[in-house]
């Protein structure tokens, strides 16, 4: 009787499966959000570039979702201990996956050099950026490779409590380059900066680390297993769609305006 209600369960699945994303019922579930803007936070416009997405895929696998903001420590604490059903923006690690089941990627965050523009840096090996003072931000993680750049003399780095103190810098001409998301870098620019000294500084188009940034559910979830595949479903649906670019761009744009002129 044990494996025949086994058998019983596995056919369930796989039928379940089969159902069409809008012949399933629809399901309601409570992400934990935090503030990373341009991607992530309460005060964006719908709710940033990340949170949209997430929420569009999951709409079109049938789940509405509720955003829960925590501070930052908490965020991904409270997926990992049943508080909310999941979260996301996190790349996957052996230690998480223990508490967390995860989703295909939804964006990279892609760490890039900003410069100014009149003095660029081109380079193609870490060795071509001996002597170049970096700016960095203390308690930032700038990927395995740049810590063995730092480590062994190749990056000399220059400290600062945060990273608009490190654009300041970089403005002034106290540092010649500062590593930052491409997208956070941006977005920092645009609101805190004059258009003047905005058009100084400009982004390398070499990536030099990407992280994949992931949905994660509660791995003791009732529903995780479908909660994945309802939501990889979706984001292949957004995707295929040519909706997926469309929203990237236009919620990038939004964000990127003055407050009092975003929806």
């Amino acid at each position: 009787m044990r494996y025949h209600g086994m058998l019983l369960g596995i056919l369930s699945w796989v039928a379940l499966l089969a159902i069409p994303v809008e012949a399933a019922p629809r399901l309601k579930i409570t992400l934990s959000n935090q503030e990373w803007p341009p991607y992530m936070g309460q005060e964006l416009p719908y709710d940033g570039i990340l949170s949209r997405l997430v929420k569009e895929a999951f709409a079109r696998g049938g789940v509405d979702v509720a955003y829960r903001y925590y501070p930052n420590n908490r965020t991904l604490q409270s997926a990992r201990n049943g508080q909310v059903d999941g979260s996301f923006g996190w790349a996957p690690t052996a230690e998480r996956k223990r508490d967390l089941l995860y989703t295909l990627p939804v964006l990279s965050a892609r760490m890039v050099f900003f410069q100014r523009k009149e003095r660029p840096l081109a380079w193609s090996r870490w060795s071509e950026l001996k002597g170049a003072r970096v700016g960095i931000t203390v308690g930032n993680f700038y990927s395995d490779d740049f810590d063995a750049q730092v480590k062994n003399g190749t990056l000399t780095v220059d400290n600062a409590p945060d990273d608009l103190i490190n654009l300041r810098k970089l403005i002034a001409g106290r540092i010649d380059l500062f590593p930052i998301d491409q997208e956070v870098g941006k977005y920092l620019i645009a609101h805190h900066f004059s258009p003047a000294q905005g058009a100084e500084l400009e982004a390398q188009n070499k990536t030099f680390w990407a992280a994949p940034l992931h949905v994660v559910i509660w791995r003791k979830h009732a529903r995780g297993p479908e909660l994945v595949e309802r939501f990889n479903r979706g984001l292949k649906a957004l995707q295929d769609s040519g909706d997926f670019e469309r929203l990237l761009q236009e919620t990038r744009e939004a964000c990127l305006q003055p407050r009092s002129a975003a929806p």
